[in-house]
Formats: C-alpha cells, sequence, structure tokens
C-alpha cells in the first residue's frame, strides 16, 4: 500500500502554486473555503481543463440528465475514451460515481481532487496498472437545486447544496431495477459498454453519533458471487482501513449504526440486498461493488478528504492486485448458476458477536443563516469504544431455484403486447442477452400459479405500488407461438435475470408494476406471465 500526506491539502497547494493566470484549479468548496459546493458548469470546466493539461484524460459524456444535461465522464489511463479503447487496454477498470443524491456532494469534490491530481501528473505508477472512469456529478440536475436548508443538520457547505431527488423527484439510488430515470439508463449503459471490474458510488449519511468521519459496505447478499465478496470484506477494506488509520490516524468502519435499548447492536441496512441500490447492482453485473458513505456530522473539508482517502487507497490497493481482480471478475461472468438456489429475499445475520465500536457525543450550534435549522457536529475528544455485536452480513430468507431460462409467452392482446415492450426496453437497457422465437417451439417447463397477487397501498418512488405474489411453481408444456421472448441464464447477467424475472423476488421487474399489464387485470389472472424451464431453452 502507498501512503501520502493528506491529498486535498496537497493538490491545493500544488494547484495554487502555479500563476493564477496559467490555471486555477480549485473547487468552488476550497475557493470558499469550504462554505460552497462546486456546480455543474464548475465541474464540466475543471474536467475540460484537466483534459487539455494532461494526455491522460480524456473528456466524455455518457448519457443525459432528465433536463438534458450531458453527464460528463473523464476517461483517465486509455488511449481515448471509447469503450473499445478501454477494454483493449486490458488493465483493470474503476468506475467512481459521486453525486448521486445531490446534498451529498463530498464525492464529486474528491473525485474532482483525484482527477486534478492526475493532470498534475502525480499518479504516473496508477495509470500503467488501470483505467479510471472518473463520473463526479451523476445527479445534475438535482446538483442545481441548491437551498440553505437542504440536508437538515449536516454540517456544511453552510452555503447550500443540492436536492437528495434527480428532476424528476426520483431517487436515482432506488432506480436500478425499473430504470425510468434517464441517469440511471445512462449509467447501466456505461455499466454494459465499459464493464467496469470496480465500481464505487460515493455518498454522505446523516448517520448516528458515531466518531467515523466514514463508512462503507459492499454488494450485499448471497447472490453476489462469493469469492468477490470475500475478497472484498476479508482483504481489501480490511487493508485500506488500516492505511488510513496508519496514514491519518483516524478509524473508519462497516457502514450502520447502534440499535436503542440497553444491549445495542451496530446493524447494518438489511435491504441493501436488492439490485436496487446503486453498489448492489454493480456486485450483481460481478464487479467489485463498494458504497462509501461519509458522515454529515463532519465538517465538510474533513468529509471531502476522507472520501478522497477512501478511494485513493482502494486504487493503490487495485493497482497492486490487479490481475487477481480481473482473474476473479472474469470467473464470476463464468460462472454456471443454472440449478442453484438463489436468494429471493435476504435477512441480516451476525457478522461478528463482539466488535468494539467507536462512538462519540454530537452537540448543536446555531446555524448562521437559516433559522430553526441547527448544525450537529460532532465534539473532538469525545470518542469512546463500546464493544458491541455487529449485525451486517445478509443472508438468504428464502430461495428459489436458478433456471435455464425464462420465457415470455408471444402477445395476443394490446396490454400484453405493452408489457413485452415493457419487458424488452428494460432487458436491453441493461444489457441483458434475450432472443424471440421465430417459429413455433415446443416448451417443457413451469408455470407460477398464483394464490396471492397484492400491491401496496402506499405509492413509493413516484407513481409504484410494490407488488408482492405468492404461489408455487406446477409442472407445465405447451406449444409456443412465433413471438415468444426468451431470456437465458447462461450469461454474465443472470444473476439480474434471476432476481428481475423470478415471482417471489421482493425487488424484479414484478414488484415495480412493470408486469402490472396483466398482472393487475381484472379479473386477477391466474397465473405468473413469465414462465421458466430446466431444459434446453427454445429456439437453443
Amino acid at each position: 500500500m502507498m501512503h501520502r500526506a493528506p491529498a486535498v491539502a496537497l493538490t491545493l497547494l500544488a494547484a495554487c502554486s502555479a500563476p493564477r493566470e496559467e490555471r486555477d484549479w480549485r473547487t468552488r468548496s476550497e475557493a470558499s473555503g469550504f462554505r460552497e459546493t462546486t456546480r455543474y458548469e464548475e465541474a464540466v470546466a475543471l474536467m475540460r481543463a484537466f483534459d487539455a493539461a494532461s494526455d491522460e484524460i480524456h473528456l466524455t459524456t455518457y448519457g443525459y440528465s432528465y433536463e438534458g444535461r450531458p453527464l460528463p465522464l473523464a476517461v483517465v489511463g486509455a488511449p481515448d475514451a471509447t469503450p473499445e479503447a478501454v477494454r483493449a487496454t486490458g488493465k483493470t477498470r474503476i468506475f467512481v460515481q459521486a453525486n448521486i443524491h445531490a446534498g451529498e456532494v463530498e464525492g464529486k469534490e474528491a473525485a474532482l481532487g483525484l482527477l486534478r491530481s492526475v493532470a498534475l501528473g502525480e499518479r504516473a505508477d496508477w495509470l500503467d496498472e488501470v483505467v479510471l472512469l472518473v463520473a463526479p456529478i451523476y445527479n445534475a440536475d438535482g446538483n442545481e437545486r441548491v437551498r440553505l436548508d437542504q440536508r437538515g443538520a449536516q454540517h456544511g457547505p453552510l452555503g447550500g447544496m443540492g436536492q437528495r431527488h434527480n428532476a424528476q423527484d426520483l431517487d436515482l439510488n432506488r432506480d436500478c431495477v425499473k430504470l425510468e430515470t434517464p441517469e440511471a439508463r445512462s449509467m447501466a449503459l456505461l455499466m454494459d459498454a465499459y464493464d467496469p471490474h470496480v465500481a464505487l458510488d460515493l455518498h454522505t449519511t446523516n448517520g448516528s453519533a458515531h466518531g467515523y468521519p466514514l463508512t462503507y459496505d459492499i454488494a450485499g447478499g448471497p447472490n453476489v458471487n462469493a469469492a468477490l465478496t470475500a475478497l472484498l470484506r476479508d482483504e481489501l477494506l480490511p487493508d485500506v482501513t488500516r492505511a488510513i488509520r496508519t496514514s491519518d490516524g483516524r478509524e473508519i468502519f462497516w457502514y450502520g449504526g447502534p440499535t436503542r435499548g440497553e444491549n445495542p447492536v451496530w446493524e447494518n441496512d438489511g435491504d441493501l440486498y436488492r439490485p436496487r441500490y446503486t453498489h448492489t447492482y454493480f456486485g450483481l453485473r460481478n464487479a467489485l461493488g463498494i458504497l462509501s458513505e461519509a458522515y454529515s456530522y463532519a465538517p465538510f473539508e474533513e468529509r471531502i478528504h476522507f472520501t478522497y482517502r477512501f478511494v485513493e487507497e482502494i486504487v493503490d490497493w487495485v493497482v497492486a492486485h490487479g490481475e487477481r481482480v480481473r482473474a476473479l471478475k472474469a470467473a464470476a461472468d463464468a460462472e454456471p448458476l443454472v440449478g442453484r438456489e438463489l436468494a429471493v429475499a435476504c435477512t441480516l445475520a451476525p457478522t461478528s458477536e463482539a466488535v468494539e465500536i467507536l462512538l462519540t457525543d454530537l452537540v448543536e450550534e446555531r446555524n448562521p443563516y437559516v433559522p430553526d435549522r441547527p448544525l450537529r457536529r460532532l465534539v473532538p475528544g469525545r470518542e469512546r469504544r463500546v464493544t458491541m455485536p455487529h449485525h451486517g452480513t445478509l443472508v438468504a430468507r428464502e430461495t428459489a431455484r436458478v433456471p435455464r431460462a425464462y420465457v415470455l409467452l408471444a402477445p395476443e392482446t394490446p396490454a400484453e403486447k405493452r408489457q413485452r415492450a415493457t419487458v424488452l426496453d428494460r432487458l436491453s437497457a441493461h444489457g441483458i442477452r434475450h432472443t424471440v422465437t421465430e417459429v413455433p417451439q415446443s416448451f417443457a417447463g413451469e408455470r407460477f400459479r398464483l394464490s396471492a397477487n397484492t400491491a401496496s397501498a402506499e405509492a413509493y418512488q413516484g407513481t409504484h405500488h410494490p407488488r408482492t405474489l405468492e404461489g408455487a411453481w406446477e409442472a407445465h408444456a405447451q406449444e409456443l407461438a412465433p413471438g415468444a421472448l426468451v431470456v437465458a441464464l447462461d450469461q454474465p447477467l443472470a444473476r439480474l435475470v434471476f432476481l428481475f424475472l423470478e415471482p417471489r423476488s421482493d425487488d424484479g421487474f414484478a414488484t415495480w408494476n412493470l408486469l402490472d399489464a396483466t398482472l393487475a387485470a381484472d379479473p386477477a389472472p391466474e397465473f405468473f406471465p413469465i414462465l421458466r424451464t430446466f431444459e434446453p431453452p427454445p429456439g437453443s
């Protein structure tokens, strides 16, 4: 591992040492004394300047926001920015995504700082081994909706920050299944085109009263390739934690917080196995999916610093272990899943029965600009260690067997045609391989007989009413008319296919009402509209 002095301060000094008329590469956060955050046009201007200054940086875009802002991507360490050129390098590909929630801006500022460091010629040791794909401002529209009263008691930036949701008022960190925002569709296109080996999603949490400047997590649940999970949990993240402890004198730890009561437990978010969450989506695509959560009660400058250091140490680790990372991803892509039991729902389980947790005290201080919205900050020197169990491992609560293929019958009614178009669109947007039968085919497999079919009364993420299905698979054979949609599971994205199309999955196409054209019909359908088979799929 390579250890450096505090990176934000060093790169700021280097940037400011050049004559001002030649170069002013400070972010708005730095130029304002960490009272403000960088706006979209300023971020793009900095990225253009870095591109112009370095032969290693190539600025491109990977899609659009809802309001039509091009989403910038810096490709670092390849001959040009095209996916073909990046893949042809044979290097380990690392995707860094920031600002998914535009009130959580530390990742944006840190990512721009890392690009500046490359432009200053400080990262030659990285670029022999890796290609960086840096997207500092994913929620570009939300970033521009700056208000001083966003994010509650977060300790800065005092000059305001953007909003959590995009311009559609949707949470981009809940859109990785349904893909109804242009931003999430752009991200899925990027993942399909560049196929990164490592993918980071940078956040800030309100969290609980702990003493860590940053917490982290990995793509959760037993459906993620076990070797990738082990590498992250047992090697990469412990090594990064030790490196930051050594260089910065501070502890970072697994995402979560203590439960209330006399016998607290450090508990993770039990929902993070679902592919709607970006870092889990990354992991189910066989990347090393990593979540970073800076801690909102630390000062803004400190949050940027530790986000920067976290990404920096991860890149250092991957540079040193790139061949192994690439091999593990290739093995995950090729891993046969047919016939295995995978989770359709998960629950939290103990990771450790006893672990020392760093807690601290918080105090409120007056917000000088917003009445009745005090800022909360941690109290230096009041840290204490408390031993408690750690519940941070997600295990299967319910499983289903992975088939060789799912089959959506050729549509006959207008509703079925709409549903088929929706399914085809989402499969294509995710990059999932599928075929359509051209002649009549015999089908031998199973159909899912519904015993319950309910939608939540409460709307979620816009107009969605999450649907839950109950029932059982039963043997079934029929002749398929031409035009049946076949999705085989012998492909790298088989984990996503399974979770999207299995009826009992609690984060699939049915959950998100993408199959409501038939499932919400009156009278209620007797069967789930998708069949499955363990035989060679139709048309194979």
